[in-house]
C-alpha cells in the first residue's frame, strides 16, 4: 500500500504521521510531500535559480523535519518529495503520478467565513482526484478568527452604508 502524506510544517499536518506510527501498519510505503509556493514573476529577475532552489530546499527540509523524525523513529519506510506550485494541484498531480492508494492530510480548524475567503487545500485536492483523501482536523479556531474579524467586517460594512 502506498500513501501520500502532505506536510506543511504545522502541528496539524503531523496528525496523519501520528496515526500511521500508532497503528504501525505493515507493508505501507509513505510518500512525504511538501509543496513550496512559486515566487512572484519579478523575483527571478533579482535572484539566481540556485538561490531560489536553495531557499525552497531549506524551507521544505524545515517543514518535513518533524515528520521525518517521527517516521524514522518508528522505522516506517518513506520517501520525501518537494514540489513547487499551487498545493492542491501539486498534491493531486503527485498522487496520480506516483499511483498512490490514499492521500492523508492534516488540517487546522477554521471558521466557515475563513474557508470561504481562503479555500481549503484538502477540498481542492478532493476536487482534482479520485484517489481517497483522508483529512485529520486538529486544533480550534481562535477567538479572533471566530468573532473579532466578522464583527469588524460587519462594522465596516455598516459604516460604508451610512456614508453612502
Amino acid at each position: 500500500m502506498k500513501v501520500l502524506v502532505s506536510v506543511d510544517g504545522s502541528m496539524a499536518a503531523l496528525a496523519p504521521i501520528l496515526q500511521l506510527t500508532e497503528s504501525l501498519p505493515s507493508n505501507v510505503e509513505i510518500l512525504l510531500l511538501n509543496v513550496q509556493p512559486s515566487f512572484h514573476g519579478r523575483i527571478p529577475r533579482f535572484s539566481s535559480r540556485a538561490a531560489r532552489d536553495g531557499l525552497r530546499a531549506e524551507r521544505s527540509r524545515n517543514a518535513m523535519a518533524r515528520a521525518i523524525e517521527e517516521l524514522s523513529v518508528c522505522g516506517l519506510p518513506f520517501r520525501a518529495l518537494t514540489e513547487v506550485g499551487r498545493p492542491a494541484e501539486r498534491i493531486a498531480a503527485v498522487a496520480e503520478r506516483e499511483q498512490v492508494d490514499a492521500i492523508m492530510m492534516g488540517v487546522g480548524r477554521h471558521p466557515a467565513w475563513l474557508r470561504w475567503v481562503n479555500p481549503s487545500i484538502a477540498q481542492g485536492v478532493m476536487e482534482r482526484t479520485d484517489i481517497p483523501v483522508t483529512v485529520f482536523a486538529r486544533g480550534h479556531a481562535g477567538v479572533i478568527e471566530r468573532y473579532a474579524v466578522p464583527v469588524g467586517v460587519a462594522g465596516l460594512a455598516a459604516l460604508l452604508l451610512t456614508v453612502a
